[in-house]
């Protein structure tokens, strides 16, 4: 009985031990999961940016417009070529031109992200060349689901005309703990301090704060069990700027779709001169 406490008890210690190390130091690896590109994507240009370990960043253009412009920001799966057929049609058909960015890893992006920040740095470089083809004034950023924290924390020393964030989580240390309690084989790892585990917690706040001036509107569907509207609506400490829009019957993977008419409604409002 004791050798079988004894083994228990390793068995535990080794669970909670793994977990805490991939919080702590592989986080972006699992957050940035490799997406295999497997049809063509019908961008009229694409750039790329690269860190010092050769991890590209790559931005693909769609659109002629240069009078309304949008950097969209997926979320941890990516998935080019479904916004290609829905999102981005639907922004183009309302003139404007949509930059879209692809992690390392991801849609043809060579690489891996493996330090958030750097990630954040190499966007905030991509952002300054978009400001070369797109006036600051007449740019939109939209971030939708771990998207719209990096969004969203990209920003800061960048001019922009406003923000769209889509089923979005209050902190990465909140999405971390839903992710958790969504596979019963990694809920008992909520009794670590996640947040403290996590190099940074990347909380919504912290940047909207910065961006008392610049409109932000946050899309979030009723349904959405992955970053429920009740845990925005919990944290909700944001200023007179932020506009929440819920979103019913909609759940993490379809909020875009069905207030992609809303959104862009939106979108054009935050680019109408003062």
């Amino acid at each position: 009985m004791y050798r079988i406490l004894l083994a228990c008890s390793f068995l535990v210690c080794v669970y909670f031990s793994i977990g805490a190390y991939i919080l702590y130091a592989q986080i972006p690896r699992y957050l940035f999961p490799n997406i295999v590109l497997t049809a063509k994507t019908q961008e009229l240009h694409k750039f790329e940016f690269y860190d010092s370990f050769k991890n590209e960043l790559l931005v693909r253009e769609y659109g002629g417009s240069e009078d309304r412009c949008i950097i969209f920001f997926p979320g941890r799966h990516g998935g080019v070529k479904k916004y290609e057929e829905t999102l981005f049609k639907t922004f183009q058909t309302n003139y404007f031109k949509v930059f879209s960015i692809s992690y390392s890893g991801q849609d043809g992006a060579i690489g891996q992200v493996y330090d958030i920040a750097v990630l954040v740095k190499l966007i905030t470089d991509a952002m300054k060349a978009i400001s070369l083809k797109c006036p600051p004034e007449r740019t939109i950023i939209y971030g939708r689901s771990l998207g719209a924290t990096v969004a969203a924390h990209s920003v800061r020393e960048t001019e922009i005309s406003g923000v769209i964030l889509e089923s979005v989580a209050p902190s990465l240390s909140v999405a971390v703990n839903n992710h958790l309690n969504s596979k019963w084989y990694l809920s008992p790892l909520r009794a670590l301090p996640i947040s403290t585990l996590l190099p940074k917690d990347y909380d919504l706040s912290e940047p909207l704060s910065l961006l008392v001036t610049t409109p932000v509107s946050i899309f979030q569907g009723t349904n959405d069990s992955q970053t429920p509207l009740s845990q925005l609506q919990k944290s909700w400490n944001y200023g007179d700027n932020v506009l929440l829009h819920e979103v019913k019957s909609a759940d993490h993977s379809n909020t875009y779709i069905q207030a992609t008419n809303e959104i862009v409604k939106v979108a054009k409002s935050m680019l109408v001169q003062p």
